[in-house]
């Protein structure tokens, strides 16, 4: 008989979980594994989202965590340069502006 694991709240709970900013960080480094896109791309976009989540999130195949990433102020260097050689122009072109407002480059 095999046991089926459920999440006891709902999808909404959990994104808002993400977004809480009295969250955990090892809550977020939990919910950054999260099985739903939206909860991963709330982690994504959080600015005290643990470093190790970033680097993690910037491995997602899912476009809304990327561009959330890509949008984070701060999202790591090697995150960045990551996000820059996306084939998806919506990420490549806000990962790309933001290396070069990191560079100075205009």
């Amino acid at each position: 008989m095999a046991i089926l694991a459920h999440s006891p709240h709902t999808i909404t709970e959990d994104v808002s979980r993400a977004l809480d900013p009295g969250v955990t960080r090892m809550e977020l480094v939990t919910l950054a594994a999260h099985r739903d896109m939206r909860v991963r791309a709330a982690v994504a976009s959080r600015v005290d989202a643990p470093m190790a989540s970033l680097i993690s999130l910037a491995h997602d195949d899912d476009i809304r965590v990327r561009q959330a990433l890509a949008g984070n102020p701060t999202s790591p260097l090697w995150v960045l340069r990551t996000l820059a050689v996306d084939r998806r122009p919506q990420i490549h072109d806000v990962a790309l502006a933001r290396l070069r407002t990191l560079n100075g480059v205009a």
